[in-house]
């Protein structure tokens, strides 16, 4: 009888381990799906914003051709330029992963769930590395441009609702530097291919990540 009460125990402990580890398992699924869903809203914002980035410096290229810089009114380069402004910057929500790394509770999830989470969390650190390099490219391209543009200008684009009528107008530069605003311009349409090249290296397949991880645990805990 003592030998069936202590194995009873046992079991009845272990089951409730099990139990509580489950419901453990559930609510981090659930507070890691709800970081996910945050970050794939930014990647969507993000990736939406790199193709109109694109955009623009391919039509400024267009513009160019077969002009002098001379020839491009003032508005038109201060409409393009501006795109070198930007920083195109992704803050992960990772509060819960980071919990998981390092409580040692990732061990709650099943083996290929925890694939996808160390999947995502690295590619999240070559994307969060590949930032600080373009962080550190965008500032050179404005030390140059500050040099040429206006800043008030530059920042009075954010307000501006008639671009086109804004690109035709005759705005001056602060300095008439020909040679400089032609390494500007180059600058910037190679930062095009730059930006084109993180986006299909890193910012897509990050995201990729984050849609797969949070499809798993959707699927894996019923998760809406």
């Amino acid at each position: 009888m003592l030998f069936l009460a202590v194995t009873l125990g046992f079991l009845v402990e272990n089951q409730r381990e099990h139990y509580v580890e489950h419901l453990r398992a559930r609510q981090y699924a659930q507070s890691l799906a709800d970081d996910l869903k945050a970050d794939t809203l930014t990647f969507n914002n993000t990736i939406e914003n790199y193709h109109k980035y694109i955009l623009k410096i391919d039509s400024f290229r267009n513009l160019l051709k077969g002009k002098p810089i001379s020839a491009i009114p003032g508005g038109s380069l201060y409409y393009y330029c501006r795109t070198a402004h930007d920083i195109l910057m992704i803050t992960f929500h990772d509060a819960t992963l980071e919990q998981l790394k390092h409580s040692g509770n990732l061990r709650y999830f099943p083996l290929a769930l925890q694939n996808k989470i160390s999947e995502y969390d690295s590619q999240t650190r070559i994307l969060s590395g590949r930032q600080e390099t373009e962080i550190y490219y965008i500032r050179h391209i404005q030390e140059m441009m500050a040099e040429v543009f206006d800043a008030e200008l530059i920042d009075s684009l954010r307000s501006v609702t008639d671009i086109e009528n804004f690109k035709q107008r005759d705005m001056k530069l602060i300095k008439q530097d020909t040679l400089l605003l032609r390494k500007i311009v180059n600058e910037i349409i190679h930062w095009r291919i730059l930006r084109q090249q993180r986006l299909k290296q890193t910012v897509e397949p990050t995201h990729a990540a984050a849609v797969g991880l949070l499809s798993g645990i959707k699927k894996e805990y019923h998760l809406k």
